[in-house]
């Protein structure tokens, strides 16, 4: 069973104005436990929006979200303990830094949920080691920090919450290669330790092909696809008539094989080049 449903899912902005806009149209999926989802999509297709629904932050104009098969809506006063339940990592979290040392930043979520302070501390301890925030620095100012350790320290009290599901709006924006190689470990590194449900809105779709079990794929505020990964990822020239592309290995791969290299149709990510080239490579010095 889905650990997480929407059906039927339109929101509609400024109802009932000159201006009204359908940001979300229609939309149905069910999530597992344990799965990572990626949802991609140009700008402006209804990615934000639809994550907003998935913790209460915005209301469905029409349609439903369940939680566990229930309704979230069903008694609007359990809106907040839902919220400890599905996490939401917002575009540049650093800046929703706040506290004056690294350590109230991150026991800022479990506070509120109102956990005891052995508890709090215990999760903040386990949390900091698996997204790599340092002990020394939860006595300092998080405006001391860097941009990439206020990411982590931002990412880290979500984590601390140990909500069962994590909605991602773009981890990896603005971070440098080294960066965005962390954050997608802690992401999947977290998914492993507590066998968490993990979306993720990302435009890179390198992540994506490392990262997602499954892909949404949403275009003008519309469900086009969602299915495995590789499923998705073999549609070029369907994501190319909405915007999208596959990655870049990918694009060089499919490359090479016009040229006339015996390549499969499943290489999404470097690992997979590498392996599939050295085969190649292999069969071609094994018959000289």
């Amino acid at each position: 069973m889905a650990i997480l449903e929407v059906k039927n899912l339109t929101h509609t902005y400024d109802e009932n104005t000159t201006f009204t806009n359908d940001a979300v149209k229609n939309v149905s999926f069910g999530i597992n436990k344990g799965e990572i989802v990626g949802i991609i999509g140009h700008t402006g297709s209804g990615k934000s929006t639809l994550v907003q629904h998935l913790n209460g932050l915005l209301k469905p104009t029409d349609g439903e979200v369940l939680l566990d098969n229930v309704n979230i809506w069903d008694n609007p006063k359990n809106i907040r303990s839902i919220r400890s339940r599905v996490g939401l990592v917002f575009q540049y979290p650093e800046y929703q830094l706040f506290e004056d040392t690294v350590y109230k930043d991150i026991a800022f979520g479990p506070k509120n949920m109102g956990l005891a302070e052995d508890e709090i501390a215990h999760r903040i301890a386990e949390i900091c080691e698996l997204v790599g925030v340092k002990p020394e620095y939860l006595d300092k100012s998080p405006f001391d920090l860097s941009g990439g350790e206020k990411r982590r320290v931002a990412i880290a009290g979500v984590m601390a919450m140990q909500p069962e599901i994590i909605v991602f709006d773009e981890p990896v924006a603005g971070l440098d290669p080294r960066g965005r190689a962390d954050v997608v470990k802690m992401i999947s590194d977290y998914r492993n330790k507590y066998n968490a449900t993990v979306l993720i809105i990302s435009h890179n779709m390198e992540d994506m092909a490392v990262l997602a079990d499954k892909l949404i794929v949403m275009n003008s505020g519309e469900m086009v696809m969602f299915d495995t990964t590789e499923n998705v990822f073999r549609q070029n020239e369907l994501l190319q008539s909405i915007g999208l592309n596959v990655p870049m290995v990918t694009q060089i791969m499919l490359k090479l094989k016009e040229k006339g290299v015996a390549l499969p149709d499943d290489i999404f990510t470097v690992d997979r080049a590498a392996e599939c080239l050295l085969e190649i490579y292999k069969g071609g010095n094994s018959n000289a």
